[in-house]
């Protein structure tokens, strides 16, 4: 007979992998629509900058959106926000499906097709700004502080497993028809919502159903977190943006044969941020100053070898030092945030940090790509720059506010 103690560990354990299961959905989801749209754009006649900015919209709703919603969790509660997001990205993902579907059948122009689908990702963008947040703000909840930094990192390494398996998805379910993978995909996210409804209880929430008093997040203590929170994001979509330049123009390679190689070397740096933070970071319970220590000197080190080794082998090395910075680096910012902000104010500082995110992830491509263009040296010095600025800013805050990261 399973006493009362044994039953809990179980529902607490199921809802949590329940929870970084819907995280590898919308990591899915993202990825997986980079990936689709630019070819089934051109199939049905769509400029190449239209198709950009469907792109572009739904990450500009996404900031915007993400910072509204901690105080839409605290009223609704951390569970009704999953559900309604996972909800709303199976809607919106088979009703996107569904539209390209008819375009290329004729059946819509064009411009008809740019509106719906201009739409559609507005509305997905709006409702998967909120999981991120509820998801972390119900594992910190139900997490011991010791092992915080742990569950941050298995938050990122969920949502990183998720960007690795859309474009999987989109390869080899696309032999069943180009649109046949959005219905798939939502499928996926309407059973894992209706998965959560069934079994992700959460007792610990209290909702308010008050307006909670204004935070002014420039006079925080967290506020400098989370701009390293912008800067870790814009560096990581930012060299995921000039890594195909680099490696044509330093090798010479024509269009096929650097769509090989990039694939490689995406890779490399996800697998080396899915290994450090789903293994060593957890395995080591590692605090706070160790995690940012650790991913600043990674992070210097692989920007030093994209500027000085200039071999193939020399490209995978740096990814591998990046993708193992950015694993330590990222549950080791999100951690000092949560620990500098009381309980209940933890919704809003997570919906404060996936906004910061998204702008980073917006921010990244276009100013690494510009900086591409001086020399092919000048982003990885600008990103060694940053990262030295970060290590100096959080030294600060460390002598500042260090008691509270002696928890972690």
């Amino acid at each position: 007979m399973i006493n009362s103690e044994t039953y809990t560990s179980m529902h607490e354990s199921v809802s949590r992998w329940l929870l970084l299961i819907c995280l590898v959905a919308v990591g899915i989801g993202q990825s997986f629509v980079f990936t689709s749209l630019p070819p089934i754009g051109r199939e049905i006649g769509l400029a190449d900058v239209r198709i950009s900015t469907l792109i572009t919209a739904g990450a500009a709703t996404f900031v915007i959106a993400a910072f509204f919603w901690g105080s839409i969790i605290n009223r609704i509660g951390r569970v009704r926000s999953v559900i309604f997001g996972m909800s709303s990205y199976a809607v919106t993902i088979s009703a996107t499906g569904f539209v390209l579907q008819e375009a290329l059948a004729g059946h819509l122009s064009a411009e008809q097709t740019y509106v719906f689908v201009f739409t559609l990702r507005i509305i997905f963008s709006m409702g998967i700004a909120g999981i991120l947040p509820s998801i972390q703000t119900f594992l910190i909840a139900h997490t011991d502080i010791k092992h915080r930094s742990a569950t941050i990192a298995m938050i990122g390494a969920a949502f990183s497993i998720g960007m690795i398996l859309g474009p999987a998805f989109a390869s080899l379910l696309s032999n069943l028809g180009l649109t046949v993978p959005f219905y798939i995909i939502a499928c996926l996210a309407g059973c894992a919502a209706i998965l959560v409804a069934c079994f992700v209880k959460d007792g610990k929430h209290v909702r308010q159903f008050q307006k909670p008093p204004r935070i002014n997040w420039l006079k925080q203590p967290v506020m400098p977190f989370l701009g390293m929170s912008t800067l870790a994001i814009l560096s990581v979509t930012g060299i995921q943006q000039i890594m195909s330049f680099l490696i044509q123009d330093r090798f010479q390679l024509d269009v096929a044969e650097t769509t090989h190689q990039l694939g490689f070397v995406m890779m490399t740096m996800s697998c080396f941020s899915i290994l450090v933070q789903m293994i060593l970071v957890p395995r080591f319970r590692l605090g706070v100053v160790t995690l940012i220590s650790a991913g600043v000197i990674l992070g210097v080190s692989s920007q030093l070898a994209f500027i000085f080794w200039h071999s193939m082998v020399g490209v995978f090395v740096a990814m591998a030092l990046f993708g193992a910075g950015f694993g330590f680096l990222f549950p080791g910012i999100v951690t000092a945030q949560t620990l500098l902000v009381k309980d209940d104010q933890q919704s809003r500082l997570a919906s404060m940090n996936a906004s910061m995110q998204g702008l980073g992830a917006a921010l990244g491509p276009v100013i690494m790509a510009s900086l591409y263009q001086l020399e092919q040296w000048v982003p990885f010095m600008a990103l060694i720059i940053g990262l030295l600025f970060l290590c100096v800013v959080f030294a600060y805050c460390k002598a500042k506010f260090g008691a509270a990261f002696k928890t972690s």
